[in-house]
């Protein structure tokens, strides 16, 4: 098969062990179900390792182990100048350290051709050596399905978790679809008969939640007298004479008829454009209908609920097909999760957003917790109720440090906005370590270093912007 995924995949088939390290989110334990499910499915001899960024003290703790092989998923371009003395793969959607992704991206054309051939120790899957976008191409857990795929063409029926993972990362917001090599992932998904694509109305919990409150927390849609108004959203559908139980039970949008649809649709059309809740839908039509685990925007919440409460295993378990305790373990910390966003939206808004010339901040302390501050600014950029005229960047207490997260736009990201580079430079100025992508990405940094921090963000974001 193509160069990089080829070759990777021999040298993870050649191994006696691999040891799999992931990030905690969405993105991360989807990436880990796949690699985790091709190791055994070829009966490789392995272990997982989840954790929030790769830092000198996690590299340090992971060369003390000694690992034979080690299989980068979602995480690892960015810090290869760290992995002397150990050898494995990378599938990663992440920029790579700059100079290496500019030397490997030429005369690169797809993301197949690309051979990492001047690393002797790590084979490299990832869409910025070829000049793409790792924002929108293609996931970690993408990444992580090209090379296992590779394994065995049986390997295809992973194509859903891929798709969980582009969608837990947003890669569908910008064009309401997944676009580049997601859409190869998702003709193997739907071929294999592990994925359905509709379109559809497209907000958050179509299989789960009540219409009425599906349409409520449409905090994107911002509709005067619906969108947080529970009476209005009753109302709403009630007006249009769809009836919002069955019996004793609250309906879903899945619950109801293709006509009720169109008619609420048609509806929400003349209040907001179409394209604002209209675009692909991603079903797992392998899974029980009504639940989290049908639908790939609730799926992928459902692992952000395991990553960012210390508990990326269970998500993986989930992943990995356990639908016993794992999955009850998985439910409760989605409920929690839930209740933890709306309060922690709150708490910023109460904190208030601090302007500067290029950026905007909210430094939430410890009343936030630092694994969802990133979730919870994102959410609050989009709501409508922020500046989305300058980038923001969320700080919050860590056990290392400050947890800086950064959110943009499509349009800033047009203008030359390139999150991923401001967080790498100020970070390492400062001593500490940043990176992610062009829209979105992180830093830890010192206690000592937040007001340096934030003005060379504003500086360098000032220069992108210029």
């Amino acid at each position: 098969m193509e160069n990089a995924a080829k070759r990777a995949a021999e040298r993870l088939m050649g191994a006696k062990h691999v040891t799999v390290v992931s990030h905690i989110d969405a993105d991360g334990v989807s990436a880990a179900g796949v690699a985790s499910s091709a190791l055994d499915h070829i009966g490789m001899a392995h272990e997982v390792i989840f954790t929030k960024k790769m830092d000198e003290a996690f590299v340090i703790k992971l060369k003390a182990k000694r690992p034979e092989l080690i299989w980068f998923t979602d995480l690892g371009s960015g810090s290869t100048d760290m992995l002397e003395g150990l050898e494995g793969v990378i599938s990663d959607h992440h920029k790579p350290l700059e100079e290496k992704s500019k030397a490997a991206g030429k005369n690169r054309r797809t993301l197949f051709d690309y051979d990492d051939s001047n690393n002797e120790n790590f084979i490299t899957v990832n869409p910025h050596m070829v000049g793409r976008d790792g924002g929108t191409d293609i996931s970690g857990a993408g990444c992580a399905y090209l090379v296992a795929r590779t394994m065995d063409p049986e390997l295809k029926k992973l194509a859903w978790l891929a798709v969980a993972g582009a969608v837990g990362d947003m890669q569908d917001r910008e064009a309401g679809r997944l676009q580049g090599t997601n859409r190869e992932i998702l003709a193997d998904g739907e071929n294999y008969g592990v994925v359905e694509v509709l379109e559809d109305l497209n907000l958050f919990g179509r299989e789960t939640r009540p219409v009425w409150k599906m349409l409520q927390y449409a905090n994107d849609l911002n509709i005067d007298g619906i969108t947080d108004n529970y009476r209005g959203s009753m109302d709403f559908f009630m007006e249009l004479d769809i009836n919002l139980k069955k019996g004793e039970t609250w309906r879903s949008w899945s619950d109801l008829k293709k006509a009720e649809r169109k008619t609420v649709i048609a509806s929400l059309a003349a209040l907001v454009p179409v394209e604002d809740f209209t675009g692909e839908v991603y079903i797992f039509p392998l899974e029980k209908k009504g639940t989290e685990l049908r639908e790939a925007k609730e799926f992928a919440t459902l692992l952000n609920s395991c990553g960012r409460y210390d508990a990326a295993e269970l998500g993986m378990k989930v992943c990995k097909g356990d639908r016993g305790e794992a999955l009850d373990l998985a439910f409760g910390l989605r409920k929690g999760h839930r209740k933890q966003l709306v309060d922690s939206i709150k708490i910023m808004e109460a904190i208030g957003i601090s302007q500067m010339e290029h950026i905007q901040f909210v430094h939430v302390g410890d009343m936030i917790r630092d694994t969802i501050v990133g979730t919870v600014a994102g959410m609050l950029f989009g709501s409508g109720r922020v500046d989305d005229r300058k980038p923001i960047f969320a700080l919050a207490l860590a056990d290392d440090g400050i947890k800086v997260s950064g959110r943009g736009t499509k349009l800033l990201v047009d203008a030359g906005l390139d999150l991923s580079e401001v967080m790498r430079q100020a970070a390492k100025a400062l001593g500490g370590v940043g990176g992610g992508h062009n829209i979105a990405a992180g830093a830890t940094i010192g206690p000592n270093d937040v007001n340096e921090f934030l003005r060379m963000a504003d500086e360098i974001v000032g220069r992108q912007l210029a």
